[in-house]
C-alpha cells in the first residue's frame, strides 16, 4: 500500500467510525412505534399484562425491543402508579411525561438496554461463580438468592454441577432430586433478574429454574401467573433450601431476643444453643439462611422483610457472617453496631451474635439425611 493509499484508507476509516459514533441509539418511543403491533397479539390496540408477559418470555424479542418490554413490565408491576389502558398513544404519552406520578419508562428502558447489551452470555466465564459481583435485580426474590449465596460460599463447584448447558442452548438445573428443564434466557428475563456483571448468566438460569417450579405449582393450584411475577412475589429462604437440596430444614427463632421479661440466664442459654447449631452446621458444610421481619429494621443498611445467606460463624469473636443478596457496600457513620450498622463489602458483613438475634427473625438450617 502506497503512502497515498494509506492516507485515503485512514480517512475512510475515520469517516466510518465517526458515522457509527454519531448514529443515535434507538429510543423507547422508537421501539414502541415500530414494535407495538407485534406485542399486541390480539390486535385490539391495547396491551394487556398477559401480552406483556408473553413478550417478556418470547426469545425472538431481543435487544432494544426487549428493553422496551422490560420497561413496560416494570411499569405494570408498580402498584404505586395508576396506568391508563396501554394503547400505543397512551404509552408514548407516558414516555413523554415528566410528572412524578408517572413511570420513568425512558430510564427503565435505558437501564434494561445497558444490561442486555453488556451481559456476558457465557454460563461460567471464570470457571466457577463467586458472590463478589452478584446483585439482586428488580425482583423481590431474595428468598431464592440467599440459599444460592450459601451454596456458593460452601463450594462454588456445586453450582457448576447443578447447572448444565445443553447443545440447543437450554439448560438442565438440578434442584433437589429432579432436573428442571430451563429454556434459554430471553433478553427481557436477563434484564429483569439478578446480575453478576461480566461473570456470566448462572444466577439468571438458576432464578428461571426456581421460577418455573413456581409456575408449575401455581398451575396445579389453578392460579397461573407469569414466571417473573411469581419470583417477585417473595417467599421463604428456608423452604427454598428444601427445594434446592431436597433436604428438610430446622428453624431457629430469634423471637426470644425481643421478649423484655426474658432473664439474662435464659437469653444466654438461647444464644449458646444457636452457637452450637451454627458451629455444627458449618463443620458439616450445611446451607444456612436467615431473615428479617417485615416492617423494616432500625439498623442502617439492614433491610426489613429480607432474606440473607449465613456464610460463616466465628466462635473466637462470637460473630455471625452474613451476605445480603443486594450485594452492596456500606460504611457506618460511627462505631459499628446496632446504631450505625456494620461495615459491608459486596453484601458481606459480620455482626456480634447477641446483636444479630435482636434484629433478625430467625435462622434456617439444612438438615442432611441420616447416613
Amino acid at each position: 500500500m502506497t503512502a497515498r493509499h494509506l492516507v485515503a484508507f485512514t480517512l475512510l476509516l475515520c469517516v466510518a467510525t465517526a458515522g457509527a459514533a454519531d448514529t443515535p441509539k434507538p429510543t423507547f418511543a422508537d421501539r414502541v412505534k415500530e414494535s407495538f403491533p407485534k406485542w399486541d397479539v390480539d390486535k385490539n390496540g391495547t396491551l394487556t399484562r398477559e401480552e406483556i408477559d408473553r413478550a417478556v418470555s418470547n426469545p425472538e424479542i431481543k435487544g432494544a425491543d426487549a428493553a422496551a418490554v422490560v420497561s413496560l413490565k416494570r411499569a405494570v408491576r408498580n402498584t404505586k402508579t395508576k396506568l391508563p389502558a396501554l394503547t400505543k398513544e397512551a404509552i408514548l404519552e407516558l414516555a413523554a411525561s415528566t410528572a412524578k406520578d408517572r413511570p420513568n419508562l425512558n430510564g427503565m428502558y435505558n437501564s434494561a438496554l445497558e444490561r442486555i447489551s453488556g451481559a456476558n452470555r457465557e454460563l461460567f466465564p471464570k470457571g466457577v461463580p463467586s458472590l463478589e459481583t452478584l446483585h439482586q435485580g428488580r425482583l423481590g426474590d431474595c428468598f431464592c438468592l440467599a440459599p444460592l449465596g450459601s451454596m456458593v460460599c460452601r463450594n462454588p463447584k456445586d453450582i457448576v454441577q447443578m447447572i448444565r448447558k445443553q447443545s440447543d442452548g437450554s439448560y438442565l438445573v438440578r434442584l433437589g432430586a429432579r432436573d428442571v428443564a430451563v429454556p434459554a434466557l430471553t433478553d427481557a428475563e436477563l434484564a429483569l433478574t439478578a446480575t453478576t456483571g461480566p461473570d456470566g448468566v448462572w444466577v439468571n438460569v438458576y432464578e428461571k429454574a426456581v421460577g418455573l417450579l413456581r409456575v408449575e405449582k401455581a398451575k396445579d393450584a389453578g392460579s397461573p401467573a407469569s414466571l417473573i411475577d411469581l419470583l417477585a412475589k417473595g417467599g421463604s429462604a428456608g423452604s427454598t433450601i428444601e427445594v434446592v437440596t431436597g433436604h428438610p430444614i430446622e428453624r431457629f427463632s430469634c423471637k426470644f431476643a425481643k421478649e423484655e421479661k426474658l432473664s439474662e440466664k435464659e437469653f444466654g442459654a438461647k444464644l449458646d444453643d444457636l452457637r452450637k447449631k451454627l458451629t455444627a452446621a458449618f463443620a458439616e458444610k450445611r446451607l444456612v439462611t436467615c431473615g428479617t421481619a417485615s416492617g423494616g429494621t432500625k439498623v442502617p443498611n439492614v433491610d426489613g422483610n429480607h432474606a440473607y445467606a449465613v456464610i460463616g460463624f466465628d466462635p473466637k469473636t462470637d460473630e455471625i457472617v452474613l451476605w445480603n443478596p443486594h450485594g452492596q457496600s456500606f460504611t457506618p457513620k460511627g462505631k459499628p453496631g446496632l446504631e450505625h450498622g456494620y461495615p459491608t463489602k459486596n453484601g458481606q458483613f459480620r455482626a456480634p451474635l447477641p446483636e444479630f438475634v435482636k434484629v433478625f427473625a430467625g435462622v434456617a438450617f439444612e438438615v442432611p439425611p441420616a447416613k
